[in-house]
Formats: structure tokens, C-alpha cells, sequence
């Protein structure tokens, strides 16, 4: 195919009936683009678990005293 004979896209709105301004489109357009939120695809997202509250839960390792250094 060359330039000439490319296929025409199809309009992204099509006015039915009624005369909107130029100004009542561009809202419109805007609208739905913003509605349409695009694709946000950022990739894998690294877990982070710092502070869960869940290991504020975790049992007590020992005595303080129990690390000490009695050589």
C-alpha cells in the first residue's frame, strides 16, 4: 500500500445531531481521555514489608543478657 491508499482511521467522536462549538468538543474529548486513565503498565513493583504491623507481633528473641559476650 502506498500513501495514497492507506485506509482512513476512524474518528474518535462522531457528532449525531445538533451543532456543538469547537469549545463543547474539546471538553468532551478531554473528558473521555481523562476517563480513559491510558495504560500505566510500569512493570513488576518490588515488595516492600517495612514496618508491617504485623512484626510488631513477633515473640521476644531471649534474656538481653543472653547475647552477652562472657568469655
Amino acid at each position: 500500500m502506498t500513501a495514497e491508499q492507506t485506509p482512513a482511521e476512524k474518528p474518535f467522536l462522531t457528532v449525531v445531531s445538533g451543532n456543538p462549538s469547537d469549545e463543547d468538543v474539546a471538553v468532551l474529548v478531554s473528558v473521555l481521555s481523562a476517563a480513559g486513565g491510558g495504560s500505566d503498565d510500569s512493570g513488576p513493583v518490588t515488595r516492600d514489608d517495612w514496618g508491617r504491623p504485623s512484626d510488631m507481633h513477633r515473640q521476644s528473641w531471649g534474656m538481653p543478657s543472653s547475647f552477652s559476650n562472657r568469655g
